[in-house]
């Protein structure tokens, strides 16, 4: 078999997938980025609170060192049947790339996270250079946590297929989880002009905007995001939000005005909205 040495870290929260022009399942993340396929909540339904809300390959059976990518041992701890197992043994089993990436949709769903990593190692043994492999492979070491991992997985996937806005866009979810902040900007830029409706990526560049300190241009991209979605209330909490930064008092108290109406749970934008009309700006 083929052994993976469980020694080099690699390093979100949920698998991202937004299908251009179809409508995206997903929530936002403790970090305020949209995360497509996140059960917390879908764009226009329920906001949380804002503080919730703000190669691997083996050619001919034998590892090549400078592609084969380590997953560390601290994360196998709860993948591995063991804890505190250094390292995992892959045994060439599979026919096909197709019959691994298979088998390890099956053990991920089953829970076998262990087995699920060694099949989607061998799907990338089979073929390293397939984009929706790396981009899937990607996917389930971001599920994961495995920020590092999924960022040289989803950087390969882009490599393979430059245009592909979805790579562009988790690329840019794992750099902005690594706070590498104007990177992230740059992927969802690079999103957002291959798809300029990509809604994961006009609500991620805003934030990343807002934490660069970049409010006028945070502010831009929440307008764009509802132009088109005018009902997603956490997009009009976060750009109350910069109104009211930027002085525009009336415009703040619109706009949160609509995210409570929209979202009458969102404790944040009711105490936002209180603090305006409290303090007699508007």
């Amino acid at each position: 078999g083929i052994s993976l040495n469980l020694s080099v870290a690699m390093g979100l929260e949920t698998s991202c997938l937004v299908q251009p022009g179809v409508r995206p399942q997903g929530g936002y993340t403790s970090t305020g980025c949209f995360v497509p396929g996140n059960s917390c909540m879908t764009p226009g339904n329920v906001c949380m609170a804002r503080q919730d809300a703000r190669n691997v390959k083996n050619g001919d059976g034998q590892v090549r060192s400078h592609v084969l990518r380590r997953v560390p041992c601290e994360v196998l701890e709860s993948l591995s049947r063991s804890p505190g197992d250094r390292g995992v043994t892959l045994e060439v089993r599979y026919a096909s790339a197709e019959e691994a990436c298979k088998a390890a949709r099956k053990h991920a769903a089953n829970g076998d996270m262990q087995q699920a990593l060694i099949a989607y190692s061998h799907a990338l043994e089979w073929d390293e250079n397939s984009a929706s492999m790396c981009d899937e492979f990607g996917q389930f070491l971001l599920a994961h946590n495995q920020l590092a991992g999924a960022e040289y997985l989803f950087s390969r996937a882009l490599s393979l297929d430059p245009l592909n806005a979805q790579y562009c866009y988790r690329q840019g979810v794992v750099l902005q989880q690594q706070k590498q902040l104007k990177q992230a900007a740059q992927s969802f830029t690079a999103a957002l002009q291959q798809n300029p409706r990509f809604l994961g990526a006009l609500f991620n560049l805003g934030i990343v905007h807002r934490e660069l300190g970049e409010t006028t241009r945070a502010a831009e991209q929440f307008k764009r995001l509802l132009q088109i979605n005018a009902e997603d209330p956490c997009a009009l909490a976060l750009l109350g939000e910069c109104q009211a930064d930027l002085g525009d008092f009336e415009g703040a108290v619109r706009s949160l005005e609509d995210a409570v109406r929209l979202d009458p749970q969102n404790r944040s934008a009711q105490k936002d909205l209180l603090r305006l009309r409290q303090v007699g700006r508007v």
